[in-house]
């Protein structure tokens, strides 16, 4: 994946806003006049394919014409329905409207939620689909909460304590490697950290995007609400020291 932004002392957000997508979407294939229609939906499991959609208006015409937000014109989110096996990719735009997806590839089998965040004439809109992939799959367990991640060496930890629904929020991962927070976060898709938020039961989807802070702090906050209670999965991307990480962190919100 690519970097869309500059260094400097502070990142700024674009596109979505700090929050992103304010609202729970990626509920159905049709939302704000707009429709997902995928050339498939069944896979073999493992196997690659060149993957295609489109997004069709109301009025029946294939869209074409597409706002860039954070570097880029759509994001992919491809999640399995435990809640495992994220992808978060970026299709190519070709000029007939159809959005193409190379060597696409569901590992494992089960099925698959598909996000497409998408803006048309400035709003943002998310829509989902369902995918499968061929085989037997095996569901795999989920802790009730886990705030603490390691990848590639580093830890991440969600430090927010209390998060009640409704509420606006503050959520706070300081990352850190041998003990010591990272010297250094570079930029992902135009700031300092990607965070998709799904609800266990339906994959209600939030998108968000960070406030700005130091990249020097070890720190990535984001603002955002949780509309109700229930368990929560967090995705998150960062990149410290010029490395591309991704943790799942699990939340409860009693009420």
């Amino acid at each position: 994946m690519e970097d869309h932004s500059s260094h400097g002392s502070h990142v700024p957000t674009e596109g979505y806003g700090s929050s992103g997508h304010a609202t729970l979407g990626g509920l159905s294939v049709d939302a704000d006049g707009l429709r997902l229609v995928p050339t498939d939906t069944r896979f073999s499991s493992g196997d690659s394919s060149d993957w295609s959609f489109q997004i069709v208006a109301s009025n029946g015409d294939v869209v074409t014409g597409f706002d860039e937000a954070h570097g880029q014109r759509s994001h992919l989110i491809v999640v399995r329905r435990d809640l495992t096996r994220f992808q978060h990719l970026h299709p190519r735009l070709d000029a007939d409207g159809t959005w193409r997806v190379e060597g696409f590839s569901l590992y494992d089998p089960g099925v698959y939620r598909a996000f497409v965040d998408l803006v048309v004439d400035g709003r943002p809109t998310t829509l989902g689909f369902d995918l499968f992939a061929s085989g037997e799959m095996e569901v795999a367990p989920r802790p009730d909460t886990l705030r603490r991640a390691t990848a590639d060496g580093y830890v991440v930890e969600l430090r927010t304590d209390e998060v009640l629904a409704g509420e606006s929020v503050e959520l706070v991962f300081e990352i850190s490697r041998d003990g010591e927070s990272v010297s250094r976060l570079d930029p992902y898709l135009g700031a300092l950290g990607h965070l998709v938020v799904l609800r266990e039961g339906d994959l209600a989807y939030l998108h968000v995007h960070p406030e700005e802070t130091s990249p020097d702090s070890g720190r990535v906050e984001f603002g955002t609400r949780f509309p109700a209670p229930g368990r929560y999965r967090l995705f998150l991307q960062s990149k410290p020291d010029g490395t591309l990480v991704t943790t799942q962190h699990d939340i409860r919100i009693e009420r």
